[in-house]
């Protein structure tokens, strides 16, 4: 049993993290890499280094993301900030709404 729900749950995660990552940016406008993992993991969600820079790649190139390097201090090294677009903005208002009627659905099925 525990093989089965560890499947189900990785697939689960998938569109989950996802949409926790644009609703994170969303929220604070830009964020760089190490930023949006410490942000998720205030809030349980867990991400390694190796999940979250192929994902936030992905996005990029999906148009989903914008992507600019930046010194925030002078001494400072460069990072590199992630921004929705305007596709990402209502991409991520479309998967906020999905998400909403899923649960809606599961709580239907309990009472």
């Amino acid at each position: 049993m525990a093989l089965e729900i560890d499947n189900w749950k990785t697939q689960i995660r998938k569109g989950y993290l996802e949409l926790c990552i644009l609703v994170v940016l969303e929220r604070k406008k830009r964020c760089y890499g190490l930023e949006l993992i410490e942000e998720l993991a205030k809030t349980g969600v867990p991400l390694k280094e190796g999940t979250l820079y192929p994902l936030l790649s992905r996005l990029t190139e999906e148009k989903i993301l914008t992507a600019m390097w930046e010194t925030e201090q002078a001494k400072g090294h460069p990072r590199k900030f992630y921004s929705l677009t305007k596709d990402g903005a209502r991409l991520l208002q479309e998967m906020k709404e999905e998400f909403d009627r899923m649960v809606g659905t599961l709580k239907a099925f309990e009472t």
